[in-house]
């Protein structure tokens, strides 16, 4: 009969605590890394103040507004002085998203320190869904204040396109800063016009990030510093300084280094045709170390492997700089992928006669050696014999054909 009397005191006093408040006593929190004290704050909740269920329903309500969990529940019972108990479980969220912060004036680093002290979760990653996002702009627009000068934080959605590549959230003002003016200090080998030439213009007009610039800083001065063959070239700093109307000046500064010759170029791997390869490339050795110019090399460099059925052979060239002679030496190793074989040639828009001369032409024969670029050979040859004129446009496609590692050619005809 105790037993019986005592489950019915704990569900009348359930049922009274829907409706009647008492003094929170205690509140404990489980499964997140954030403090029982951030908890608390979050979900509007203090200890000593009186609570009902519908308080509670609220604070859990907040707490999983906030985006910062994976999931919101709570329980309660009679605490030792007749209030409530509390316990809250907040898993920290399992799905994170790389995330940097992009705002101009403001080192990004210490802004992660700061948001990692009350969030721990929050090093360079954030929640991977819209609310825990929203969550730290928020955080970022007050902490930051003036510096913002009133403009919003917001979470942009970065996708890499390439394989493997992840997305990741970058924190900015909206709108960006415009950019009034881009200098430059310590150039010589190309004037402030030239170079300012070679930042995108996207990149100009979209407003400024130090990330994104540093980025195109990075992608387009460093190609055109490595076309003269100064491979060495540094920019040690950009800094942008604010200017009124919300906008800044971004000066860049330069370190060109000497300027390299080619050297030495080293083919590594068995069977290959070495001397075809190097009289295809027409490497200039001893002359400026131009790097479009020897990727073009290598490119050509390619073909005599892929016309052996290696289709998806390639080079990756490895550079070796000689400070002390001012040398570019190069290495490349090839990856010469799986072997193919030809399958067959499927010919689309030529007349019944026009077809059989191609195919007679056409000396490629089921099982050969796939070779990727025999069309090449083949439309001069067609051509010595048939008009071209009578053509608006013709093409060649490669395609997957029937068995294993197995290529079809495909040539398409539009007649005028």
């Amino acid at each position: 009969m105790l037993r019986t009397l005592l489950v019915w005191i704990a569900i009348l006093y359930r049922i009274q605590a829907q409706s009647a408040s008492f003094p929170l006593e205690s509140v404990a929190v489980e499964g997140t890394a954030l403090s029982k004290e951030v908890v608390l704050e979050l979900a509007g909740l203090h200890i000593g103040s009186p609570v009902d269920q519908a308080a509670m329903e609220a604070a859990s309500r907040r707490l999983n507004e906030t985006g910062m969990f994976e999931s919101v529940s709570y329980s309660y019972e009679p605490g030792p002085k007749q209030g409530y108990a509390l316990t809250l479980k907040v898993p920290d969220p399992s799905s994170l998203f790389n995330a940097t912060i992009d705002i101009p004036g403001v080192n990004d680093d210490e802004l992660w320190r700061w948001l990692a002290t009350r969030y721990p979760s929050l090093d360079h990653k954030v929640p991977a869904n819209e609310a825990g996002q929203q969550f730290v702009a928020r955080k970022l627009e007050e902490h930051l204040g003036a510096v913002l000068e009133g403009h919003h934080v917001v979470a942009r959605l970065e996708t890499v396109l390439t394989p493997g590549g992840k997305s990741s959230i970058s924190f900015q003002p909206d709108p960006l800063p415009r950019i009034v003016a881009i200098n430059f200090t310590g150039q010589s080998e190309l004037t402030s016009q030239e170079l300012m030439g070679l930042i995108p213009k996207d990149v100009r007009e979209q407003g400024y990030t130090d990330r994104t610039f540093r980025r195109a800083v990075e992608l387009n001065l460093r190609r055109a510093y490595e076309e003269r063959g100064m491979y060495r070239v540094r920019f040690p700093s950009i800094t942008a300084q604010r200017e009124s109307g919300w906008s800044v000046s971004v000066t860049t500064s330069i370190e060109e280094g000497a300027k390299f010759t080619l050297g030495d170029v080293q083919i590594v791997g068995d069977k290959l045709p070495v001397d075809a390869m190097l009289k295809a490339a027409k490497f200039r050795k001893g002359q400026i170390a131009n790097w479009t110019e020897i990727q073009n090399s290598i490119w050509e460099l390619e073909r005599p492997v892929k016309r052996m059925g290696y289709y998806h052979a390639a080079a990756k060239p490895e550079r070796i700089l000689h400070d002390d002679q001012h040398v570019l030496d190069i290495t490349i190793p090839f990856n010469l992928g799986q072997f193919y074989t030809f399958g067959q040639l499927r010919i689309v828009g030529l007349t019944p006669n026009l077809e059989a001369q191609a195919r007679k032409i056409w000396d490629l024969t089921p099982g050969a050696v796939f070779d990727y670029d025999y069309p090449r050979d083949f439309f001069p040859a067609f051509f010595r014999s048939v008009d071209s004129r009578q053509f608006k446009k013709f093409n060649v496609t490669m395609q997957k054909g029937s068995g294993e590692n197995v290529m079809d050619f495909v040539l398409t005809f539009e007649a005028r």
